[in-house]
């Protein structure tokens, strides 16, 4: 019976382990969001960063999709034949860059955890840059499954967007970004 019992805690036991270090899947609205504020000098550390990208030049605001290494959320397109996850592929850039076209102040990013374990939606085609871990360090240190996004405000300010497959942090309009950070701040 004591043998029963060491053996029933040992497995809730890592059971609640293995759960806490899962990614975690945000789908409630009020806990998607995170706002917090970065200071002068991790602002001045993220510019220096962003200045080695070549694909993008700086702007005001820097919009951030992380994706992390093992992340499952895409998995089940990992049986699409390859006309489809193409097609799949060019609609998320093509999404993208519509956006960033439409705001001239805003510089939109990709990049991903460093790995070898990304579906194949997320490893062939698009313009995702790896972090060599700086980023994941700043601002992306919860592994989500389906990413993160990240809006960074000219003032240090910046909002993410936890479980955000199809980068709907684009969707967010100035006014949209001020009441979450505003609501997200005071919590």
């Amino acid at each position: 019976m004591k043998h029963l019992k060491s053996l029933i805690f040992v497995s809730a036991l890592l059971s609640i382990l293995i759960y806490s270090c899962s990614p975690k899947l945000y789908v409630d609205e009020n806990k998607r969001y995170q706002a917090g504020t970065l200071t002068d000098a991790q602002i001045d550390s993220l510019h220096t960063f962003l200045k080695q990208n070549e694909r993008l030049a700086l702007k005001d605001t820097i919009i951030i999709k992380y994706d992390f290494n093992k992340d499952v959320c895409w998995n089940d397109l990992n049986y699409q034949n390859a006309e489809f996850l193409n097609n799949v592929r060019w609609a998320f850039q093509k999404n993208i860059l519509e956006k960033a076209a439409a705001r001239p102040k805003v510089a939109i990013y990709q990049y991903r955890e460093i790995g070898e374990s990304f579906s194949q939606v997320k490893s062939k085609g698009l313009e995702i840059e790896t972090d060599p871990g700086f980023l994941k360090k700043l601002l992306f240190n919860e592994i989500t499954t389906c990413g993160t996004s990240a809006i960074v405000l000219p003032n240090g300010k910046f909002l993410l967007v936890k479980s955000d497959p199809q980068f709907s942090a684009l969707l967010l309009n100035a006014k949209d970004i001020e009441t979450k950070l505003l609501e997200n701040l005071v919590k």
